[in-house]
């Protein structure tokens, strides 16, 4: 539906701009039907064989037609000729303003609007548009400071809200985000928006807010797969993993494959002491891992294996774990795995030496290792 508003849209901004020509009735009806029911190609035959080329009106629809059917290159030039007779042309600058972006000639955008800003340093649209520049040019600083700019002169644009709300979940200030969403929707309704406030919420760790911000949602039956991640994580960190475990399997059902969810279900079934079921999950995890966070996956088997007394395995996954992560502590473990559990001294001598070895700083872990490594070589 969105496009369809975007056509007439563009359409009734030209037809508006055409009207301060003051040749108004140089372009025939017939083109402006053509254009009214989309038919862009038949009114560009037309466009095209009118005489006057430099007139605005035709200029104007020419641009129109380009730019809807795609051809933005043909789009621009028309455009720029406008600009070219006309250098304040506010209807002009902001198409181009849309194209050089569409076109990743963000240097002609960030022109556009600032041309169109100093002319008209109150209009919250300008300053939007150029925030998006921003944001495709991967410029956060010209991002934040227009969608900001763009909020203060009209609270309810949902658009610049959440486009500003998403930088900051994204660079680690969910609170400024929550103070953002919170004035916006305090003016208008917006499922964006809320789904927005609850992840902002779930990034400050107010996992039971975030809950409630999208329980209306829940209530109406609304139960997307996005509300079922916000759910299944919140409740896991809260540590109700018999009530997160539905919420994970409904993602699985619903075809959403990824690693943090077998992971997740690993944890809540090792909470669960169900440590069968965690390992099955725990192997899911690693099989569909592509994140640095295998290393801890073959942690969690570890644990797992060593919870139902399987310590071989135990010490496989020690090993792969340090193999992935380098993480010295797990030196330690494999040398306390070879001195409880098979009490083969030279093997816990070995790894234990080579924890103390490590840069690893934990004085509990350190002091245990050197006593142990004095009472194996003092016995054997």
């Amino acid at each position: 539906m969105k496009p369809l508003c975007i056509i007439p849209l563009i359409f009734m901004c030209s037809l508006a701009l055409a009207q301060q020509d003051s040749d108004e009735n140089s372009v025939p009806e017939e083109i402006d039907k053509f254009i009214q029911l989309y038919q862009f190609s038949k009114a560009l035959t037309l466009l095209n064989a009118i005489d006057d080329s430099l007139s605005l009106e035709v200029l104007k629809r020419k641009g129109t037609c380009y730019h809807l059917l795609g051809n933005y290159d043909d789009a621009i030039k028309a455009y720029e000729k406008i600009v070219e007779i006309d250098s304040m042309n506010n209807g002009a600058l902001n198409a181009l303003g849309q194209l050089y972006t569409k076109q990743k000639q963000f240097g002609g955008a960030i022109i556009c609007y600032t041309k169109l800003i100093a002319m008209d340093s109150i209009n919250s649209y300008y300053y939007k548009q150029f925030g998006i520049v921003g944001l495709q040019a991967s410029i956060p600083g010209v991002a934040f400071q227009n969608f900001a700019k763009a909020l203060a002169l009209n609270p309810g644009d949902i658009e610049s809200c959440g486009h500003l709300a998403d930088m900051l979940i994204k660079g680690d200030r969910p609170d400024l985000a929550e103070k953002y969403l919170r004035k916006t929707l305090a003016i208008t309704s917006s499922s964006p928006l809320t789904l927005l406030l609850a992840k902002a919420q779930m990034g400050e760790k107010k996992y039971n807010a975030a809950m409630n911000t999208i329980e209306p949602f829940l209530i109406r039956g609304d139960t997307t797969l996005e509300y079922g991640r916000i759910m299944s994580i919140c409740l896991f960190q809260l540590k109700k993993y018999e009530d997160a475990i539905p919420w994970m399997d409904y993602l699985l059902d619903n075809d959403m494959r990824a690693e943090w969810i077998y992971y997740h279900l690993g944890i809540s079934y090792q909470n669960l002491n169900k440590h069968t079921i965690a390992i099955d999950y725990f192997n899911k995890a690693v099989k569909e891992g592509i994140s640095d966070a295998i290393g801890d996956y073959y942690v969690q088997l570890a644990w797992s294996y060593e919870a139902i007394n399987s310590y071989k395995l135990a010490v496989k996954y020690y090993k792969a774990a340090y193999e992935e992560s380098k993480d010295n502590l797990l030196l330690y473990q494999l040398g306390r795995s070879y001195d409880v559990y098979f009490k083969d001294t030279a093997k816990a001598i070995e790894y234990y030496k080579k924890y103390l070895k490590s840069a690893d700083t934990a004085k509990i872990t350190r002091e245990y290792s050197r006593l142990r490594v004095n009472e194996l070589e003092f016995y054997r």
